[in-house]
């Protein structure tokens, strides 16, 4: 429906003040105070971009993270860091004292001690050989256990090396990899057993973050790869975090009824921690195009909308408008306004009613 209002002796008293009330004569127009204050857009056909809301929550990446587990079991000597650290690849995490590195410590020493005296052996047996007093197949006999004593030692340095422990029953766990400690099972004087599967501490690199999206069954077939993401979060409610659609699981959550969508985030701020709630907001483009205008300047009244229509300074149309679809900035219209229309989209309100009432 169109509703075309002509009017040539329009006289619109408009004025800033709070308290004091529009006053709308029966013949009025526009003043020149309202018509400076006036803004306008041009509607223009568009592809039609589409937008789909959705929740979620931000998650470490799981291809940055390092679980440590105890290489030998004792009982917890000394801690050295707490829960949300920052931690450097190599840093000592926690002091475990243990029986078993003990008695690695006291084969070290006795490898030690039978590799020196075969080595002692040896030159013996070789003087020996020289002066005819031994045989060949001796002297082979003392190379052989030299080199057996030599493989054992090498064998426990080897061992003790890999638990990166020095003298005495204790060894250091270190982080294998430089981030935040998101995890920590482990208690000062706490015994450790190696047959315990649970990691003593999680450490996850989050200069870059998953946001993972909750997709409910109606919307699965709206969502795909690569598509857009603006991301939000109550801690930062004016940032817009962006990214793309990279990967979409295929197993419902039995809890949520829902399919996950992530979305890889660069973090290098940390800004963003794990387990935070998220607002997602994916937007795609549709095969398709429609007359597109800001969606401030629609009106809804009497259960419809309408747009405020500029011909000229005398010469203002109300026009009912029917909306395919809005988003956050833009409606896109099916029907009552053409391409090239030079829409109202500020004091439009204050105008259709100063028309309609």
């Amino acid at each position: 429906m169109k509703n075309k209002i002509i009017f040539p002796i329009l006289l619109f008293v408009f004025s800033g003040c709070k308290n004091e009330k529009v006053v709308v004569p029966a013949s009025f127009k526009l003043s020149e105070t309202i018509t400076k204050e006036m803004e306008f857009a041009t509607a223009e056909e568009q592809m039609v971009q589409s937008e789909q809301l959705l929740t979620g929550k931000i998650s470490f990446d799981e291809d940055k993270v390092a679980k440590v587990f105890p290489l030998a079991g004792g009982f917890v000597k000394e801690l050295k860091v707490e829960l949300g650290d920052y931690v450097q690849k190599g840093q000592t995490l926690a002091v475990i004292r243990s029986p078993e590195i003990a008695g690695f410590t006291k084969e070290a020493i006795e490898a030690e001690v039978l590799f020196k005296s075969a080595g002692k052996k040896l030159k013996i047996s070789e003087e020996l050989f020289k002066t005819g007093v031994i045989s060949e197949v001796d002297l082979m006999e003392s190379k052989k256990a030299v080199e057996q004593a030599s493989g054992e030692f090498e064998r426990i340095k080897d061992v003790i090396d890999m638990y990166g422990a020095g003298k005495g029953a204790v060894y250091p766990i270190k982080s294998p990899v430089s981030g935040f400690l998101i995890q920590k099972n482990i208690s000062q004087n706490m015994e450790l057993r190696t047959e315990d599967i649970s990691p003593v501490f999680i450490v996850a690199s989050l200069s870059d973050v998953w946001v993972l999206a909750n997709i409910y069954e109606s919307d699965i077939s709206k969502i795909k790869l690569g598509y857009d993401a603006e991301v939000t979060t109550i801690s930062y409610p004016d940032r817009i975090f962006k990214g793309k659609i990279d990967k979409i699981f295929n197993l419902m959550d039995p809890e949520s009824k829902t399919l996950k969508a992530r979305i890889t985030i660069n973090n290098s701020n940390f800004e963003l921690k794990p387990d935070m709630f998220a607002n997602i907001r994916v937007k795609y483009n549709e095969n398709l195009k429609k007359i597109t205008i800001p969606a401030s300047a629609l009106i809804f009244d009497k259960s419809r909308y309408y747009v405020m229509v500029y011909n000229s300074k005398d010469n203002i149309e109300t026009r009912e408008v029917k909306v395919y679809q809005e988003n956050s900035s833009l409606a896109y219209i099916e029907s009552g306004i053409n391409n090239g229309d030079k829409i109202i989209v500020r004091h439009q309100l204050l105008i259709y009613d100063a028309l309609n009432d």
